[in-house]
């Protein structure tokens, strides 16, 4: 059978481009014959699109006549961060990457100590305002140290010293857990509410550090393929467009 299968790869094989080029039974491969024989596959995969928004995408596909062409599109979301515009699988087994979005905004680094200057700034920059953040701005932007105060800490409530008016300071448990929305995915949907362990640490500093197991990650993505669900509903509809996450 090998050599059957041999002699027809010689049987078919032709000379182009100073190379012997032999095709498949079915003429559906074509393989290029020497001392590496491999099959043929052209590199004609466009570049990927780089974008930062949902709402680019969604102009993408809704406005480009060539997808229709090609088949069926594939939205994929990757992660909280990451989608991308696909077609379908080519006879080499490749798929079309037409898109990639991922959104710009800066991360907070949860399990990272912030000063109080930092942590107020980043508070305010990268969370959305809710009753918990506006509880820990309070908190952090009257807290003091104190050299004569006792650390109180059973390792979930800790006891800081805070200024209760314009000169007197008292003491008030660290509120913990916190609940907050921190921009985590993409400006156009609602992010994601999670709770947080919020600690306190010498020289002014804090951190706060994630407590939902990354079921944060989960609801985000729901939220995201309902966003697309929402604005590309009649090609979803007639299935000329497949969005999985």
């Amino acid at each position: 059978m090998e050599k059957d299968a041999f002699q027809f790869l010689a049987n078919q094989a032709i000379q182009a481009a100073g190379k012997a080029v032999a095709v498949d039974e079915d003429k559906t491969h074509t393989f290029l014959v020497g001392e590496d024989t491999r099959e043929f596959i052209p590199q004609n995969i466009p570049d990927e699109l780089q974008v930062s928004s949902l709402r680019s995408i969604v102009d993408f596909v809704l406005n480009s006549s060539d997808l229709g062409k090609k088949g069926q599109v594939l939205i994929e979301i990757c992660s909280p961060r990451e989608v991308r515009v696909e077609g379908l699988l080519d006879q080499w087994g490749r798929r079309a990457r037409y898109m990639v979005a991922e959104p710009e905004n800066e991360e907070f680094h949860f399990h990272n100590w912030y000063d109080r200057e930092e942590l107020n700034i980043a508070l305010q920059s990268q969370f959305v305002p809710n009753d918990d953040q506006a509880t820990l701005l309070k908190f952090i932007g009257n807290y003091q140290e104190s050299t004569d105060q006792t650390a109180t800490d059973d390792g979930i409530t800790q006891v800081a010293a805070v200024r209760t008016g314009a000169a007197s300071v008292g003491n008030v448990k660290v509120p913990n857990p916190v609940t907050l929305m921190p921009y985590r995915t993409f400006p156009e949907v609602k992010q994601s509410e999670s709770q947080f362990v919020f600690r306190m640490h010498e020289g002014m500093k804090g951190a706060l550090f994630e407590a939902d197991g990354g079921a944060w990650r989960n609801d985000a993505i729901q939220t995201i393929k309902k966003y697309f669900g929402e604005e590309l509903t009649p090609l979803i509809s007639r299935k000329q467009v497949v969005v999985i996450g």
